[in-house]
């Protein structure tokens, strides 16, 4: 299963809400990446990793069970990490001196990787987008994508692309318009 489209995100976020127990491990494996950045940025004590990996786990799996349906699951769990993060650093900071912000050698290629500005959503959102792109292009006739193609991505202007086909300039401006009418009516039926 594709677990970059959102339509499988969806479909796997239904089964946990249901109490599907494997589509909640995979709910949890999907948004590994959040609650690593979640981390990363409110509660960035790299010495308590582990425990703040396992509250984020248990974070996840707490808004699975109550997620009240009024907003965007990934928003939810976004604020609970957050807010939950946010005073778990608190806590600590207060209650141990001690604990250091500076990274330690072990958790150093564990958050280094991660983009501190990480907005899963905005993936899913994206890649569903550029899934219902490709899908309407497909859908366009040989020699409407032809012209799209090299309009959009090739830059190719009206003239150079009727020169390129052998058509005249007036057929390449009437493909490029039912074209860009075709996909706008794919991709409003589709989002």
């Amino acid at each position: 299963m594709n677990l970059n489209n959102y339509e499988d995100f969806d479909k796997i976020l239904k089964l946990a809400l249901i109490g599907e127990n494997r589509a909640k491990a995979q709910l949890v494996e999907m948004l590994d990446p959040l609650i690593r950045s979640s981390i990363k940025k409110y509660c960035p004590i790299f010495n308590e990793f582990e425990d703040l990996y396992s509250d984020g786990v248990a974070m996840v799996l707490f808004c699975i069970e109550n997620f009240d349906n009024k907003r965007s699951f990934l928003k939810y769990v976004k604020s609970y990490l957050m807010y939950h993060y946010l005073n778990t650093y608190k806590y600590l900071k207060n209650f141990d001196t001690h604990v250091s912000d500076e990274k330690g050698d072990d958790d150093l290629s564990v958050f280094d990787t991660l983009a501190s500005d990480e907005d899963i959503e905005m993936e899913f959102l994206e890649g569903e987008k550029l899934e219902v792109l490709k899908d309407a292009l497909d859908a366009l006739t040989p020699r409407q994508k032809e012209v799209v193609v090299l309009y959009f991505y090739e830059r190719l202007g009206l003239s150079e692309i009727a020169d390129y086909l052998r058509i005249s300039k007036w057929t390449v401006v009437n493909l490029k318009r039912n074209a860009i009418e075709n996909l706008r009516k794919y991709i409003a039926g589709k989002l």
